[in-house]
């Protein structure tokens, strides 16, 4: 259960440290409120959501690779 967990870390760490760069950036390179602001914060958020899940299913991965062998 201990590597469920290590896993469920990680999303949530990838997830927290990837929305704040995400929002940083998008601040620094904003130029305006322009209409197509709202749709990519939405896709950049969903992106964010599933590169993180992708992340933490590779690490999961690796370790259940390293103990099965």
């Amino acid at each position: 259960m201990g590597n469920v967990s290590k896993c469920v870390s990680i999303f949530f760490l990838t997830l927290m440290i990837s929305v704040i760069l995400f929002f940083l950036f998008a601040n620094v390179f904003d130029d305006g409120g322009h209409y197509a602001e709202t749709a990519t914060y939405t896709f950049g958020t969903i992106i964010i959501i599933f590169l993180s899940f992708l992340i933490s299913l590779m690490f999961y991965l690796i370790n259940l690779l390293k103990r099965k062998y």
